[in-house]
């Protein structure tokens, strides 16, 4: 049986479209720069966690024939520089809405620079909640704790809490030998382990990966690990467009995702979004329209300074 610990099948859902998403928004090279209304950063210092055993037995990878391809892709397309948006804390609230109605919140909190198992690391803090009708038949508020390797952005650890099933577990992204090891915080005990690719990442890291990187910069797809599978993804530019938001309006360029899995598109919904020109490439909406049923959407739109869900 896999045990490997995850959010509620239906938020997951919502939060599954928004980000996946979200990990095009890079792909803006002719976009007009323009400072957006958001939040602004502020400065914060280095800080440290303490080093947590997390050794688990060694088993053959599937995925060695794609090491060293792997391998030199990371190192290929590693960061050169210290992201924008990581410059300073930085807190991005979305309002999400199906057929118009408000469903839930998610907030991306960037905290800062932190020291763990002897890397350095960034620490980022992504929480969801349902709201309204919904969390009443789904009532769900989880929050997964990030360090994203400042190398290669790539995650090396998760800490998932809150009202959530299995909220007790963390996971550790071992990206050398492509292993992800889920363990109880508490206990130590291993619940689950998963092969995958080397330098791999998940559907938020791959966002924080892409908004690195240089507007017009072509990107090949990234392996990224989600709903217990491996998926490759990569970006569609569409164009320019000015939108009105309630951030006022905004000059944004649209993209759209291309989800494959073993060669094969594995998009459900027609996934396009709208992204900030500025060095932070904040995303300011997203839009998802079901292929199956034409007339369903879901929608995550950028909330404006002071606003909170």
């Amino acid at each position: 049986m896999n045990d490997t610990p995850r959010f509620n099948a239906h938020i997951l859902r919502m939060l599954w479209l928004m980000l996946l998403s979200v990990v095009f928004l890079a792909c803006a090279g002719s976009a007009r720069k323009e400072t957006l209304a958001v939040p602004q950063t502020v400065p914060v210092e280095k800080q440290s966690v303490s080093q947590e055993e997390m050794s688990a037995p060694e088993s053959p990878d599937p995925f060695a024939k794609e090491a060293s391809a792997a391998t030199a892709l990371a190192a290929a397309t590693a960061p050169s520089d210290e992201p924008a948006w990581a410059s300073g804390k930085e807190e991005l609230f979305y309002r999400m809405e199906f057929l118009g109605i408000t469903m839930g919140y998610a907030r991306f909190h960037y905290k800062g620079k932190v020291s763990w198992n002897g890397k350095e690391t960034y620490h980022l803090s992504v929480r969801a909640w349902t709201s309204g009708l919904l969390s009443v038949f789904y009532p769900f508020d989880g929050t997964v704790e990030y360090f994203l390797d400042q190398k290669t952005l790539a995650p090396l650890r998760q800490e998932f809490s809150g009202k959530m099933k299995d909220a007790d577990y963390v996971a550790i992204f071992d990206q050398e030998k492509g292993k992800i090891v889920y363990r109880n915080k508490k206990t130590g005990v291993v619940r689950n382990e998963v092969d995958t690719p080397l330098n791999v990442y998940d559907p938020v890291t791959a966002a924080y990966y892409y908004r690195g990187r240089a507007l017009g910069s072509e990107e090949p797809p990234r392996q990224v690990y989600a709903g217990r599978k491996i998926w490759q993804i990569s970006m569609k530019p569409l164009g320019r467009e000015k939108i009105d938001t309630s951030l006022g309006p905004v000059e944004a360029v649209v993209m759209e995702t291309v989800i494959t899995r073993e060669g094969q598109v594995e998009n459900n919904a027609g996934l396009k979004m709208w992204i900030s020109g500025d060095a932070r490439h904040v995303p300011v909406r997203i839009h998802a329209k079901f292929r199956r049923i034409k007339m369903w959407t879901m929608e995550a739109e950028l909330m404006p300074p002071g606003e909170r869900g």
